[in-house]
């Protein structure tokens, strides 16, 4: 009897040793960087997911609405919420991941078939722009000057855009792709490129750890330094590129 208990106690430390931590992340809906709704839309939980992987963490995630997110991590209901920018209210009650976990990049896109490059805003006049009622990227464009359609939403413009009725529009990189292969199927999709020249300054998300959590410190310098793994093992790319190519 003794030596089963004695295996027994062994077998329950031996678990208790390989079993992995579980972290609990806050976020909400947000195409194609998280989303609950669409499995195939969530860039930046793959890359958080796979980071602490390499740390032999788990990840879990709650959907909330944006505000809400946020508090139940303030107020330590989880560990720790994604995918947020840089604010000087947000820096003084979380940890940023050292780098951002991807950079929201606003480019124009076009169809392959037009010669499209441009430097100035005088460059654009030429072209049918399509535009988003209440978008900051149609205010920039209304400032210079230049003739646009608006319309409601995104999907319109790249619908228009396949049809030949526009010919450029403006959106951030990974939401304007997510919109082409939701949209399209793979042959129409490989029609649409992008330009390199940004319209807006790139903007990085981060992963926040709350100030407040006990284990903060550790929880971030653990993420920065397998996300630093992540990204020379080249998996880092290997996710970008599947996410824009689905």
């Amino acid at each position: 009897m003794r030596k089963l208990i004695t295996s027994f106690l062994l077998l329950l430390l031996s678990l208790s040793l390989y079993s992995k931590e579980t972290l609990i992340l806050s976020t909400g809906e947000w195409p194609p960087y998280t989303s609950e709704k669409d499995p195939k839309a969530r860039v930046v939980q793959t890359l958080i997911t796979e980071t602490y992987k390499l740390a032999n963490i788990d990840v879990l995630y709650k959907y909330y609405p944006w505000k809400r997110a946020l508090r139940k991590a303030e107020d330590i209901e989880v560990d720790g919420s994604l995918p947020w920018s840089r604010t000087e209210s947000r820096e003084k009650l979380f940890y940023y991941s050292k780098k951002p976990i991807v950079n929201t990049r606003t480019v124009f896109f076009h169809l392959k078939s037009l010669d499209f490059k441009w430097e100035t805003f005088e460059d654009l006049k030429k072209y049918r722009i399509g535009a988003n009622l209440g978008y900051k990227t149609t205010d920039v464009l209304e400032k210079h000057n230049l003739k646009l359609e608006l319309v409601a939403t995104e999907e319109q413009n790249f619908k228009k855009m396949f049809l030949g009725r526009i010919d450029i529009t403006p959106s951030s990189f990974f939401v304007g792709y997510y919109i082409i292969n939701k949209l399209f199927p793979q042959s129409k999709a490989m029609t649409f490129t992008n330009t390199t020249k940004q319209l807006l300054p790139e903007n990085g998300v981060y992963l926040l750890i709350p100030k407040k959590h006990p284990n903060a410190k550790k929880l971030i310098k653990t993420f920065d330094e397998a996300f630093d793994k992540l990204v020379k093992s080249g998996m880092y790319d290997k996710i970008i590129d599947n996410s824009i190519s689905k």
